[in-house]
């Protein structure tokens, strides 16, 4: 299904300012059975990143209305994949945004990709990928320019891994193409700090505050690949993956997923 403004046709105007500049935020919800997973911290970005766009004349409960109606029409379906697209909406050429308040509202569903339920039984491998993310003062909002994880995943898709891990232009490790990176170290938990790059996942936040109540402490940090080389463990997180561990990093094999598997038991995704 999908709802653009509340009507089922898939089409939107050439002068979307989504189509032309990549001006809007986005989210990716996990269904299960009808049932948006986590759907308040999703619905607590979207307003959050709306904001610090200045989109104007989002109304709220016209789009939470639309989300459940797709949601609805998922009842049945163990799992499936929800996307919220709120556009700027359409405006002349340039890049001002003046007279640009009727923001285009997209929600669609898609299928679950399968291949990460054997993710999270097998565990994946990982390459150290060339392509480097910029930094940015729009760091941490999952806005529609996604040209850098395009890249990403054009290089993924020549590498014999599953996936990759991407640093910044320092070298610091921030993300793999789609996912949000942890590592343990001890009793201890690591992921990048991302306030000049990368994007800050809804299941990101889940981790922390699960790993905390079991004990781990957590650390966001600013580190190269090397300290992915020393640890004890390794995992990724999306929204719609949740928590899969990773057993090669470049050639090192990893044995140990007791953070991961007490994580992912407890978030129960």
């Amino acid at each position: 299904m999908i709802l653009i403004n509340g009507q089922q046709v898939d089409t939107v105007a050439f002068s979307d300012r989504a189509f032309q500049y990549g001006d809007g935020v986005f989210t990716t919800v996990l269904v299960k059975n009808g049932q948006a997973c986590d759907w308040g911290r999703h619905k607590a970005r979207l307003e959050q990143n709306v904001s610090a766009l200045h989109i104007e004349g989002v109304d709220w409960s016209l789009v939470y209305q639309w989300v459940d109606t797709v949601a609805d029409s998922l009842k049945g379906t163990e799992r499936a994949i929800l996307k919220v697209i709120v556009s700027r909406g359409s405006g002349g050429r340039g890049y001002s945004a003046a007279g640009c308040n009727k923001p285009t509202v997209t929600v669609s569903s898609h299928p679950f990709p399968t291949q990460y339920l054997s993710w999270r039984e097998t565990g994946i491998s990982l390459s150290l990928l060339e392509q480097r993310i910029g930094q940015s003062p729009l760091a941490g909002l999952k806005h529609l320019n996604r040209l850098e994880q395009v890249m990403l995943k054009r290089e993924v898709e020549n590498c014999d891994t599953e996936d990759g891990v991407a640093c910044d232009m320092n070298g610091h490790v921030i993300e793999t193409s789609a996912s949000n990176i942890f590592w343990r170290i001890d009793q201890t938990l690591y992921t990048p700090l991302l306030t000049t790059s990368g994007v800050a996942g809804t299941m990101r936040a889940q981790v922390i505050s699960v790993a905390q109540a079991l004990g781990y402490a957590t650390k966001e940090v600013l580190e190269t690949p090397d300290s992915l080389l020393k640890a004890d463990e390794i995992f990724i997180t999306n929204a719609v993956m949740g928590v899969v561990p990773v057993h090669c990093l470049e050639g090192k094999n990893y044995r140990d997923f007791d953070a991961s598997s007490a994580i992912a038991l407890r978030l129960d995704v």
